[in-house]
């Protein structure tokens, strides 16, 4: 059910997440919130995306996934590249090296339900919570 609470915005989202369902009910969910939501299932395809025509306005990205670059690696190189853009990156695992910080950026444990990403994001974006 879309969510009628309040004019939908108009920023554009990349999620980032390897594991299919996750990515899947979160993009649905985004979009039904009103958001433009494109999805890449690692750090290669997610820079692809913030080289296209498409100008993203935040980026939200699994720590842990496959290919050369993890989330922490991509997260640096939207700073670098795309500083307007914010980065929130999402990890199941609280105790690790995977959270050695990265300048700038948000963290999501999970699980998470699609309100508490929706929190977050009106939180990083500077909207009204709801």
């Amino acid at each position: 059910m879309k969510d009628q609470s309040h004019t939908p915005p108009l920023e554009t989202i990349l999620f980032v997440e390897d594991e299919p369902l996750i990515r899947m009910d979160m993009v649905e969910f985004l979009r039904q919130c009103g958001y433009t939501v494109a999805e890449a299932t690692d750090a290669k395809g997610a820079m692809e995306a913030l080289k296209s025509k498409l100008t993203f306005n935040l980026v939200i990205s699994d720590i842990r996934m496959p290919g050369e670059m993890d989330g922490r690696a991509l997260a640096r190189w939207v700073r670098e590249n795309h500083p307007s853009v914010q980065v929130i990156l999402t990890s199941a695992y609280s105790r690790s090296r995977e959270h050695e910080a990265v300048e700038n950026v948000s963290y999501l444990a999970k699980p998470y339900t699609g309100q508490v990403l929706l929190a977050r994001i009106r939180k990083m974006l500077g909207q009204p919570a709801q």
